[in-house]
Parts: C-alpha cells; structure tokens; sequence
C-alpha cells in the first residue's frame, strides 16, 4: 500500500483499497492511531456516498456503541454487536470500550489515575458515577470555569433535592440533604478539614489531575491536597483524570499512594476524527497536511475550500484561539472581519434572554453610541461570543449556555478553554501557538469535534498559522513529574514560597484562617494589632462604617484609612510597597469600600468606568467634537498577573505609546474584566485571607466587636447574618435583593419561604430552586 493519503483521496485513487486498508486497522487495533481518524475524516469529506456505504462497520470497529440506531451487515458488526450488549448488561449503558473499562476501574480499585483523549465522554461516566454514589462526592478542579460546567452539568442531571450540589465546602441544609456534592478547586479544598468528621465522603475526582505538574503554590498545594485527603479519608474512592498524559501512575509515585490499593490506564483511542489545514495568511489558502508525513504524505495539499468559511455558511461554529492582549487591542477582530460579517444578527425573541441577563449584571449597554458600549453583549446578535478568564463566573455561565443551545458561529477566546471546559466546535483555529503548553494545545483541539448520539461519524477541522510546530507538539509524548515539588529542596524560592511548603508538609497551614501558622504569627504581632485598633477607630462611627459621602468629602481621611491597611499588608509581608504596589493595592481597598457599603459589581465597574472616561465631563461637552476629540482617559491601573511583586511598575493601561487613549474610547468591557480580575483573583485569593485574619487574631486579643464586624465585610461583603447564611447557600447579593422579602427564615438546617415567591419567574426563582 503506497502512502500520501491526502492527495490519493482528493484524486479519487483506489478509494475501495483505502477504504480497506483504515478499517482493517481500526478492526485489529482500534482508534488508536491519529493517522487513521484523519483518513476516515478526509474519506467522509470527499467520498461521502461510499463512506455511507461503510457506515456501520466504522462505528462499530471505533467502538461507538452509543449511537442510535446502529445496524449489523456483518460477522464482524456482529460480534461487536455482542460486545455493545454485554456492556449495556453490566453498566446499564451502551458506553464505549474505553468508558466501560475507565468505570471498572473506579468501582473495583481504590485508586484509578488515566490519561485520555478529549473525546473519550469521561465527563459521561463520571456523571452516572455521581449518580449512584451513596455518599459525599468531592471535585477538585484546576478553574473556577470548570466548576461552573460542572455545576451547570450536575444540576441539570441530579433533581433530586436532596442533594446539594455547592462550589464550596459547607454544611448546610442540613433538615433535607442527605448528600454533599462539592465542586472546589485546591485552594478551596482546604475547607474541607474544618468540618472532616461531618461528612461521609464516597469519591474524591480528581479532574485536570494534571494541575500536580505546575511549578507554583498551585501544584504544591494539589500535591498536598492528595496527600491529607488520601491519608484523612481512607475508606474513599481517589479518580485522577488527565488528558494525553503518557504515565498516569505519576499521581501514585509522586503522592505516595501504593500501588496495591490502584491501577492506571493510558487511553489513546478517539471518538471523533479530524483533519488538520495550513492557512496561509499571505494568499489566504488552506492546505490539508497529516500529523504522520509517512502516511499523509509529505506535503501540504492545497484544500479546494476554505473550511471556516464552509462550516459558517452551513450554521457550523468556530473556535479562534487567541491571545487576551489580541481581545483587549481590538486586533482579532480586524484580523477575521471577514469571517465576522459572514455572522447574521438573530432575531431579537432568539437572543433578548441572554443579553438581557448580561446587561443587568454588568451594566453594559448594546449601543455603540452610548457610554458602556460591550463589544461582548452587543456581538451575542450574531453568534459572536468572547470568551476569557478574567470574565466572572456568571458571565462564562451565560454564555456557555449561550454556547450549547447552539447559537455561537464564532468564538474567540484565550487559554481558559483549554483546562476542559466542554464547549465543542467544528473548527478550532489556533491563532497563537508562542507560549502555549503542549499539553493545553492538545486539550484545546480537542474541542474540535462534536460527539453526538446521531447515527453519523463525527469529525471536526484543526487550523494552524505554523506547521512543523504544531506538529512537533502532536507528536510530543507528555509525562507527569514523578517527584513533587513538596519533596525538592528549593532554597532558590522566596521566604513565603517555602513557608508554604513546610506549612503542607508539616500540616500547620490553619485551615480556619486559611494560613500559615508563620503567616498568622506575623498578623499577630503588637505592632499590627496597634495599627488594627486605629484602623477601626477610622473606618467606624459608633457600630456603622464610615459613609462613602464622608470619605469622599475628606480626602486626607480617605488617604490615612488607605494608609492602614497598607500598614497592616506591609507588616504581613514583612516589607513596604513599591510604588507600583501601592497604586494596585489602593485601587483594590477602594473596592474593598464599595462592596462594603454594598455596591454591586455592575456598580464598581460604573464608578471605575465613569471616573477614567470622564463620562460627566463628556456629557456636558457631547456636541463639542472638538473638545471630545482631545479628552484623554485619567490614568488606570489594571490588576497585575502576580501580586505581590516588588518589582511591578507604576503604569497606565489606557495609554499607547506613552499617551493615554481617548476619554470616549475606553473599552467597557475590559473594565468589566479587569473589575472582576480585582474582585476575584486579587481581593478574592490574596488580601480576604489576610486582612480577616487580621482582625480576627485582634478581636482574639481585645474581643472588639468591630474588628469581627469587619472581619465579616471582608470575607462575606456584609456582617448580616440572615444574609451570610444565604450567601453560604451560594445566593449573590443580586439574587438576595430579589428573594429576601419571600425568605421566612434561614439557618443551616433549612431555607423556608413564603408562598408567594411563586409569583415570581422561574429565572428569579431558581437561585433557591434546589433548596425549596
């Protein structure tokens, strides 16, 4: 058999022989090969009346067992047939090959640790596991993106209300769950030992396992989350998932875990084909190229189509896999224009949803002649969705509802698609390459691709701008440490990296404070508790927190309160701040105020938009073109990817090339997530911890009720207890302003309502629907 596929199938040379030569493959070995997917892939493109003549073999062999409606024509489809029966007998499903053995495998070892492809329908498995679970389930994922996809996957599975299904660890209602399901990531794990003794744990998930492998806090504390659970949970269920990983029993090395108690398994077989094309920017061409050169040939083909623009008009979606930077400048945009005006508006019935819930969380607007313009909002109208992960959760949630109603054309977004999240595409175009983990790229391509129940071969397209890098990274073999950071000695690390790790290894992290015992003995010292009590004395009159009107009438208070709690961060980092810290952590503390004093996020992204485009001063001025055309921006400063660093600059992100932009042309949407980047990444996992610490070891010392009163604004925005309770129960304040009038009572044990809340729509009810 002569190589050169591609070109073979384009011209239509020998294709019964070609046809024989893949299926005898799949049939001997299974889809284990890259090479034999494209094949079938280009062989369905080009030749699709034969390929259905080959139908039913092609799904057996490759092991779809779950697709309807699937017909045996031969001895071969026969046996299969009895293999797709007894599988269906054992696990009341019709899973594939690979599904059965990954679900064996957890009910039958202690500890399972795989590597699959994308495609392989673990999340399936994983969900009919949930399922029938008896006890408490535990995920722990990488991103708060995928534990929104999860949530939403788990709430639509799981009616039954008695189970909770919570993003953080919590014992609440209590009178009515008989079950826990949490979906955490590491950091938020940790809670988890507060309250060990209350919870009857079946299953801990491990889910983007491969998260062990980072160089940062992050994988130490993974590492360390494995260790404490495997050790304080014996009698539990460990799953460890990973995509293309080629030693899965890393997890088992590196952690401890005896192998006796496991079993691993690298899967390698796929679901759903694919075939790769070169674009070639300069002509605007596509050419079709193979990973293996040795048997698609070894030269690119020029494609008679452009696949982007095919999908588009037969109502397919692409994924544009780009850089944050590309989505903040605008450029991707003027990049793909052309793909972009081939995306007609919907009616306003099909989309009004959506962008009406979007519009009423960020405040955004869909005029583009008005302040707070969203690109993000106003592109829903023609299926153009923008997708990054400095977007807050409920965001992501909207749209990837948005996404899997079926209503996204295009989709731009950056790496926060690659830990898993579940939303598939015909194409995926890889627009940036530079700076992207092998491991990532392939997690991302695998979106490529929409397995289906229907009685048809399922492929998508993969797009590239460079291929000998693409594929040196197709043909990478990816592998796991075997040695934790926990156990390397690092002396070249900060003080508080390893403080960090001796806090694991030794188990003196306090999990109540959320801290390490060297980090509480820093807040506790005389000198911070000094600084505390003047704090309070500044921030309170009588029991209440000072106004916003006051401290904005009198600037050198406002100054001196900022200068407390930088006093107090200071003293924790045993440092002052370098000029470009204090303008990030200013900016932060003012925040800090408004979601005090009960701002929403809708409204700090409205002061922080208003104040840095000048929005009063352009309103006086708005038929003055000329005065409008000179106006710059105030200075910003955006939230920093680390914090703290010493060695941040003071910068204007509104400013190009030394000169700020234009007042009326800051962009509302990277407010939006630049806010939220502040609120979650920054405030949300770096300052609560400290400062609620803080003032708890103070009210510890002095039993000053203010410094738990403020305790409380820092971690919970609000010291009401009816509204922490609900906020616990995974309500927003925005949900809370909504529903509060038709909440009768509110305790660990229960939420109970009044029967109106059933006047209410079913949207405004469903926050409670699980509860009530």
């Amino acid at each position: 058999m002569s190589h050169n596929f591609i070109r073979r199938i384009q011209e239509n040379d020998n294709i019964q022989d070609i046809f024989a030569y893949v299926l005898d493959n799949i049939y001997r070995t299974g889809p284990n090969k890259t090479s034999d997917l494209e094949i079938l892939t280009l062989l369905r493109i080009y030749h699709p009346d034969e390929f259905t003549e080959h139908l039913s073999k092609i799904l057996y062999f490759i092991g779809i067992f779950y697709k309807h409606n699937l017909q045996t024509t031969s001895l071969e489809e026969v046996i299969f047939g009895q293999y797709r029966r007894h599988i269906k007998k054992e696990y009341d499903h019709y899973y594939t090959p690979v599904q059965a053995k990954i679900l064996y495998s957890i009910q039958n070892k202690r500890c399972f640790s795989f590597s699959a492809p994308t495609s392989t329908g673990k999340s399936f498995v994983f969900l009919n596991q949930i399922k029938k679970s008896r006890g408490d389930v535990v995920i722990i994922v990488p991103s708060r993106a995928l534990i929104n996809e999860y949530l939403i996957k788990l709430d639509y599975a799981l009616q039954d209300k008695s189970i909770n299904i919570l993003t953080f660890i919590d014992k609440i209602n209590t009178k009515k769950a008989t079950r826990n399901i949490f979906i955490v990531t590491p950091e938020r794990c940790r809670e988890l030992f507060k309250l060990k003794l209350q919870f009857n744990i079946d299953l801990f998930l491990f889910d983007e396992a491969q998260l062990s492998n980072e160089e940062s806090t992050r994988g130490l504390l993974f590492d360390g989350m494995v260790r404490r659970c495997y050790k304080n949970f014996m009698n539990s269920t460990f799953v460890f998932a990973h995509p293309f990983v080629r030693n899965p029993e890393a997890q088992f090395v590196k952690n401890n875990i005896e192998f006796n108690t496991g079993n691993f398994s690298q899967f390698v077989q796929k679901n759903v084909g694919q075939i790769f094309f070169y674009h070639e920017r300069s002509s605007g061409s596509f050419h079709h190229f193979g990973i293996d050169k040795s048997v698609m040939g070894n030269f690119k083909v020029l494609s008679p189509f452009d696949p982007i623009e095919a999908i588009l008009i037969a109502s397919g979606s692409v994924l544009f896999y780009v850089s944050k930077a590309s989505i903040k400048n605008n450029k991707v945009f003027t990049e793909f224009q052309d793909y972009i005006k081939l995306c007609k508006e919907y009616s306003d019935e099909i989309v009004h949803d959506y962008i009406q819930d979007l519009t009423e969380y960020t405040g955004g607007s869909v005029d583009r002649n008005k302040d707070y313009y969203s690109k993000l909002i106003s592109y829903l109208k023609r299926g153009i969705v923008i997708h990054h992960g400095s977007l807050p959760l409920k965001i992501r949630s909207i749209l990837e509802k948005y996404t899997n109603a079926g209503l996204c054309k295009i989709c731009f977004a950056t790496s926060t698609l690659e830990q898993g999240v579940n939303m598939p595409f015909d194409i995926v175009y890889l627009n940036k390459l530079e700076g992207s983990k092998p491991l990532s790229v392939k997690n991302l391509i695998g979106r490529a691709g929409r397995s289906t129940i229907d009685y048809k071969f399922d492929y998508g397209f993969v797009v590239v701008k460079n291929i000998p890098n693409f594929r040196n990274i197709m043909v990478q073999d990816e592998e796991l440490e075997t040695i934790s950071l926990l156990d390397v000695e690092e002396p070249e690390k900060d003080d508080d990296y390893n403080d960090f790790k001796d806090a694991i290894l030794n188990e003196t992290f306090d999990d109540e404070l959320n801290l390490t015992e060297n980090q509480v003995r820093k807040l506790s010292s005389q000198e911070i508790f000094s600084i505390i009590g003047q704090l309070l004395d500044s921030i309170f009159e009588g029991d209440d927190i000072i106004s916003l009107e006051t401290l904005n009438e009198d600037i050198n208070e406002k100054h001196s309160l900022y200068d407390k709690f930088e006093q107090i961060y200071s003293g924790y980092l045993g440092r002052e701040l370098s000029h470009g810290e204090q303008n990030v952590f200013n900016t932060a503390i003012k925040i800090i105020i408004w979601k005090v004093h009960g701002k929403t996020f809708k409204n700090i992204c409205w002061y922080r938009y208003s104040h840095t485009s000048l929005s009063n001063l352009r309103r006086l001025h708005k038929h003055n073109h000329l005065v409008l055309n000179r106006l710059q921006a105030k200075w910003y400063t955006e939230c920093p990817t680390e914090f703290p660093n010493k060695n941040l600059q003071a910068y204007n992100a509104l400013s190009i090339d030394g000169r700020n932009i234009l007042a009326k042309d800051v962009d509302y949407d990277f407010i939006i997530s630049d806010t939220y980047d502040y609120i979650d990444k920054l405030i949300g996992f770096k300052l609560s911890d400290v400062f609620y610490a803080a003032f708890i070891k103070y009210y510890d010392q002095y039993e000053d009720s203010r410094a738990v009163k403020l305790a409380k604004y820092i971690k919970y925005g609000t010291d009401n207890e009816r509204y922490i309770l609900l906020l616990r129960y995974g309500l927003t304040f925005e949900d809370i302003d909504v529903l509060d009038d038709y909440i009768t009572d509110v305790s660990e044990e229960e939420i109970i309502v009044k029967d109106t809340i059933y006047d209410l729509t079913e949207k405004q009810i469903e926050p409670l629907r699980r509860y009530i």
